[in-house]
């Protein structure tokens, strides 16, 4: 376990990016059993479920799920309101040491003015403000939801293997940034596509589905890729100053192509 040492041409000699300026520990996969206290958590070979769950800032709104098994295929998706329902789903999905939940964080409504929702969602973890003399952020958590915090502990305290993501920074590591609105129909079916052709993802089904629930899909893609993908090529982890877990994507996997040796006749 290191600290981030920031590389060109990968995002991290960006000043806005998570990774230079939050997620500031860089981990590995040999540390997680750890890092979570349990080597049968941390072991990655006994995962067979990899949940994402787009969480809303207040119950009020919908927060969106989805499941996918090893083979990417879609097993689950649904719309739940408060923690409760949501542990409740987790609790019946699978037996803990076989989950891997990634969680994109909401940010905190109490954030008064549109322009700075406008600017944490473009950039959620810029803590410094460009403004001369402004207040500075001292604790960056603040900045996000509650709810999230309290989901985090509530998910880690059953065993689960958690880890948070944000998913603005996945599209655009995923090529899945679209010219429209973001909770457009236009904007859904184009992702929802996009999704299915460029994610490989199975069993997407044909009418609309919502867009947290399309964003859902995003995080367990996410999670799929920590059982699955290259660490440190498709994706590298984090954690952060209050022991909470991250990964950050790097680029979608690609299933390697396989050429078959032709046979040649001589003469």
């Amino acid at each position: 376990m290191r600290d981030v040492q920031i590389e060109p041409g990968l995002g991290y000699d960006n000043a806005m990016s998570a990774s230079s300026i939050y997620l500031k520990h860089e981990i590995s996969i040999k540390d997680l059993p750890e890092l979570t206290g349990s080597a049968q958590r941390a072991s990655l070979g006994n995962k067979w479920l990899f949940v994402g769950v787009d969480m809303a800032p207040i119950d009020s709104l919908e927060t969106g799920i989805a499941v996918l098994d090893r083979e990417r295929r879609i097993l689950r998706m649904d719309k739940l309101s408060d923690n409760d329902d949501i542990l409740l789903f987790l609790d019946n999905l699978a037996p803990p040491e076989n989950l891997i939940v990634v969680l994109d964080i909401p940010k905190s409504l109490s954030i008064p003015s549109k322009w700075r929702q406008q600017q944490i969602k473009m950039h959620p973890l810029h803590l410094r403000s460009s403004i001369p003399n402004a207040t500075q952020e001292v604790v960056p958590t603040e900045r996000f939801a509650q709810r999230a915090k309290a989901f985090y502990e509530a998910v880690d305290e059953r065993g689960i293997l958690m880890l948070n993501f944000f998913t603005a920074h996945a599209k655009l590591r995923y090529d899945l940034s679209m010219p429209f609105r973001h909770r457009s129909s236009q904007g859904c079916r184009t992702l929802q596509a996009a999704l299915k052709q460029q994610l490989q993802i199975q069993d997407v089904p044909s009418n609309l589905m919502p867009s947290s629930v399309l964003d859902a899909m995003i995080g367990a893609y996410t999670a799929w890729m920590v059982y699955k993908a290259q660490e440190g090529q498709h994706f590298q982890l984090y954690r952060d100053d209050e022991h909470r877990l991250y990964v950050d994507p790097l680029k979608r996997w690609i299933k390697p192509v396989r050429y078959r040796q032709g046979r040649h006749r001589s003469g």
